[in-house]
C-alpha cells in the first residue's frame, strides 16, 4: 500500500499539470517532521498547504529557534508540568515557548496593516515573511512557503495557538482604541477555490484527516 501511494504521489509531482495540495494534521512539527515538509516545499513537490493551526504554531516555534525535546520513558508527567513542560505524546514542549511565540506574533501584527479583511493564508504569509527576513539560519514551514510562494491555509484558525495570538492582539487593539485585524475565513475559501478551478488537474497528498482534508 505504501509503495502504491508513493507511485501515485510521484506521478502527481512529476506531472506539470497537477496542482499538488498537501493536507496535514497531527503533531508533525513537534515530532521534527517540519523539516520534511520544508524540503518538500523547497523541491517543488507541494503547491498548496492546508493544515491545522497547531501544526503551524509548533513549526513557527522551531522556525524562530526555539526547541522541542524528546520524552523518555519513566519521566513523570506531574514533575514535568511543575517544571514548565507540556507533553505531546513522546515530545516535550516548554510552556514558555508558547508565551514567547505570542510576543513574536504580537510584534509582527503590530506592523501589519492590511487594507480590509484577511484570511489565514494572508496571516501565514506575513509570519513567513518575518521568518524569511529575520531568521536566515533557521528553517520553518511558513518560511519555506513564503519564499516559494506556496499558500498555507488554516481552516480552523481559531482552534490553534496562532488563532489565540491574533485574538489577544485584537483584544489589545480594542483596549488601545485601535482597529483590530478583521479576519474572514471565506477569503481563504474563495482564494483556494479560485486556485483549484484554474488547474488542469488537482492531487491531494494527505497526512492525517479531519478538517484540512475535508476542507481541501
Amino acid at each position: 500500500e505504501r509503495g502504491e501511494a508513493l507511485s501515485i504521489y510521484e506521478g502527481m509531482v512529476n506531472d506539470p499539470d497537477v496542482y499538488v495540495v498537501a493536507t496535514l494534521t497531527g503533531a508533525m512539527t513537534v515530532a521534527k517532521m517540519g523539516l520534511v515538509l520544508c524540503e518538500m516545499i523547497e523541491r517543488g513537490y507541494v503547491d498548496c498547504i492546508v493544515s491545522t493551526g497547531a501544526l503551524q504554531a509548533h513549526g513557527m516555534i522551531e522556525g524562530t529557534g526555539m526547541q522541542h525535546f524528546k520524552y523518555r520513558a519513566g519521566m513523570n508527567d506531574k514533575e514535568l508540568f511543575e517544571k514548565g513542560y507540556d507533553r505531546v505524546y513522546d515530545t516535550l514542549e516548554l510552556e514558555k515557548n508558547l508565551d514567547s511565540l505570542e510576543l513574536i506574533v504580537r510584534d509582527i501584527l503590530a506592523n501589519y496593516a492590511p487594507e480590509g479583511s484577511v484570511g489565514s493564508a494572508d496571516i501565514c504569509r506575513e509570519l513567513g515573511r518575518y521568518l524569511s527576513e529575520n531568521m536566515p539560519n533557521e528553517r520553518g514551514i511558513l518560511k519555506s512557503a513564503y519564499e516559494h510562494n506556496v499558500p498555507v491555509y488554516i481552516p480552523a484558525f481559531t482552534d490553534s495557538e496562532l488563532g489565540l495570538d491574533v485574538a489577544v492582539h485584537n483584544k489589545n487593539c480594542r483596549k488601545q482604541g485601535k482597529a483590530p485585524l478583521q479576519f474572514d475565513p471565506f477569503i481563504d475559501l474563495d482564494a483556494y477555490t479560485a486556485d483549484v478551478e484554474k488547474q488542469k488537474k488537482t492531487g491531494i497528498f494527505t497526512i492525517g484527516g479531519g478538517v484540512p482534508r475535508n476542507w481541501a
